[in-house]
């Protein structure tokens, strides 16, 4: 498949073209879904999909990654969509900073994931970035 095909798949996925559609999660709905994943743009405008695990604190998704490609992307660009059990959702990232908020995805993360959660810390190098999600303003 050359450049353009490639672009116009992205396109087609991240535009809602082989998925259904929805406008947020219903986050209670799917707190067991093991892995969701994040559809963004890198610099150069190729589709990146990423499989990422989530949780739920006070009803609200976070996330948590280290310096990784997709959050440059959301760093440039706050708009993501989710692809939850073949479902796309527009959705917005923000970053949250500070200590306290890591320290409860970890705990949430422990109670959800067990031993996988576990080895993250065994290899974890520095501080992971946490991201909330809400709905896209204005969608």
């Amino acid at each position: 498949m050359c450049r353009w095909q490639r672009a116009l798949v992205a396109l087609l996925i991240f535009v809602g073209g082989t998925a259904a559609e929805a406008d947020f999660p219903e986050w209670d709905r799917v707190s067991d879904v093991q892995t969701i994943e994040v559809l963004t743009f890198d610099a150069d405008g190729e589709l990146r999909e990423t499989p990422v695990w989530f949780v739920l604190l006070n009803g609200e998704a976070y996330l948590r990654t280290s310096n990784s490609r997709w959050l440059d992307n959301l760093r440039r660009d706050p708009n993501l969509r989710l692809r939850i059990e073949g479902v796309l959702y527009e959705a917005e990232a923000e970053e949250i900073p500070g200590q306290g908020i890591l320290a409860k995805v970890d705990l949430a993360s422990s109670r959800k994931y067990g031993k996988q959660e576990q080895l993250i810390h065994l290899f974890r190098f520095g501080s992971p970035q946490i991201l909330r999600i809400f709905p896209r303003k204005g969608g």
